[in-house]
């Protein structure tokens, strides 16, 4: 079967962080979703523009094996306000199913929602203040029940290739990694 994942953007998000996802698992073969939380093109932090898949409230009904959102700032507060995009995370989590996050999606974006409760957890140095526990906070990616969080940009493929281990196994992170240090 095979497996399929989604990749909330939003206007600020943390394009390095949205792209290594979307690249590890497409090198993977994956199905990857980019799905706007407002309009179909979005702006990054860094001004620059993409045109996402979907939106968001074309994903209510699809089941994925993966969510996965990036950070960044005002991307992480945007998908935080996002009603439906916080509705497919709840359900995410409720049947179990893996969900990510990466810089300030882990305090912006999770903790508020109640989707880190009982779960240990790392984000971006300058939001650790927001999280529940900073006991994880200095770990570069935090693997934890059906939750995995990371820091930031510096720490992106590393998170992204932790979620491809837990979903297609080690075998095929290696094979991807071991193809991205080969070009």
């Amino acid at each position: 079967m095979e497996k399929k994942i989604l990749v909330p953007v939003a206007d600020g998000f943390e394009e390095v962080e949205a792209f290594s996802i979307v690249d590890v698992f497409r090198r993977a073969g994956v199905r990857v979703d980019v799905a706007s939380v407002g309009e179909l093109q979005v702006t990054s932090s860094h001004d620059v523009k993409i045109i996402a898949d979907k939106l968001i409230e074309d994903c209510v009904d699809e089941s994925y094996d993966l969510i996965a959102l990036p950070g960044g700032i005002p991307g992480a507060e945007n998908l935080k306000n996002s009603k439906v995009l916080i509705d497919i995370l709840k359900k995410q989590n409720r049947e179990e199913r893996l969900y990510g996050a990466v810089c300030a999606s882990p305090a912006v974006v999770l903790e508020p929602h109640g989707l880190l409760d009982g779960k240990k957890a790392t984000c971006h140095p300058l939001f650790v203040d927001k999280l529940s526990s900073d006991e994880h906070a200095e770990m570069a990616v935090v693997h934890d029940q059906n939750c995995v969080t990371s820091r930031g940009a510096a720490t992106s493929i590393e998170f992204a290739l932790e979620m491809l281990g837990i979903l297609l196994g080690e075998e095929k992170k290696q094979e991807v990694a071991r193809g991205m240090v080969a070009g």
